[in-house]
């Protein structure tokens, strides 16, 4: 029989305390209550969605501000491809 060896990744976790409006933290046991999932399943979620939101943001910005580049927007590109 063969053993297969499998990586082990370290993650490193620290705590973080927020004071969350009264309705959310409703919202959150609700939700927990109901799909029972973790509170803090909900709010990592969240957090890892708006911040790669963020990311994007901020990359799309960046590449709006290099100079010579051409852009369109999404009618003017329909009608350059005749998608219209």
């Amino acid at each position: 029989m063969i053993l297969e060896r499998k990586s082990l990744k370290l993650h490193i976790m620290t705590n973080l305390t927020v004071k969350l409006p009264k309705k959310w933290v409703d919202h959150l046991n609700h939700l927990e209550e109901t799909t029972k999932k973790s509170k803090d399943f909900y709010v990592k979620e969240a957090l890892i969605r708006h911040l790669e939101d963020l990311e994007d943001l901020h990359t799309g910005l960046k590449r709006l501000k290099k100079k010579n580049k051409v852009y369109y927007t999404s009618e003017e590109l329909s009608k350059r491809l005749n998608l219209d």
